[in-house]
């Protein structure tokens, strides 16, 4: 059989010939480029994801689609930036070839809700969920949701739920919108309400008590949330602990 051109090659085969040593050091240059320039044949040819990426989804040349071919960029760029080692490489070669056809379905997953982002740092985020995935620390159940509140964060949304390490009092619903926003996606929980009683025991032993200056908690509106585990998780795969 012919060898196939780059055009005609699946994801799963163009992702895995774009880990080779030679591709992955090209391209940490596609993601500084400006969007004039981001199209161009010569920064396409030699990386095969990309160039069959435009080609499978008929990119064009408008400045949406010049947008995405960076992300793009931005998306294996960081891939590369975590393969640091042979081993690695030929890690993720190996888990690709593995089941070829299934690698190919979660690539056009993934290049599909690329699509979908504002700006670079969610393609950066995405990667970072896909590598853990290839490394079997997340399922793929897990990336698809975790893609999936990649989308719906806003601006210093993600630097709010990294810096809930412990728990986060919101008081009044001062600064309190990102957490709302968190808490919708299941990555924060309210650990405290604004309630002066709390139920303690279980059965037919539960009874209320009132907390100390819980009255004062009350007026002031004050809740308290913490990381689900899933949002443990999340900040540990961005992370990289």
């Amino acid at each position: 059989m012919a060898e196939q051109s780059m055009s005609e090659k699946s994801l799963a085969v163009a992702f895995e010939d774009t880990l080779t040593a030679k591709t992955m050091d090209m391209i940490s240059d596609i993601a500084e480029v400006g969007l004039d320039a981001v199209l161009d044949d010569g920064l396409l040819k030699d990386i095969p994801i990309i160039s069959t990426a435009v080609s499978l989804f008929k990119i064009g040349k408008t400045i949406h689609d010049r947008v995405y071919v960076k992300q793009l960029g931005v998306f294996i760029n960081e891939i590369r930036k975590h393969t640091v080692t042979e081993e690695k490489r030929q890690k993720y070669i190996n888990k690709i070839k593995e089941n070829e056809a299934f690698r190919n379905k979660e690539l056009e997953y993934l290049l599909t809700i690329i699509a979908r982002y504002v700006g670079y740092e969610k393609p950066r985020m995405l990667a970072k969920t896909y590598l853990a995935h290839l490394e079997e620390r997340l399922s793929w159940v897990e990336v698809t949701v975790f893609s999936e509140i990649i989308d719906r964060l806003l601006p210093g949304d993600y630097e709010t739920l990294r810096s809930l390490k412990d728990s986060v009092s919101v008081l009044n619903g001062i600064n309190g919108e990102s957490i709302l926003r968190l808490s919708a996606v299941g990555m924060v929980y309210e650990h405290e309400n604004n309630s002066p009683y709390d139920v303690v025991g279980t059965g037919e032993n539960q009874c209320l008590f009132m907390h100390k200056g819980s009255m004062e908690r009350t007026v002031n509106h004050e809740r308290i949330y913490k990381r689900t585990q899933s949002g443990n998780r999340f900040v540990e795969i961005i992370e990289g602990e």
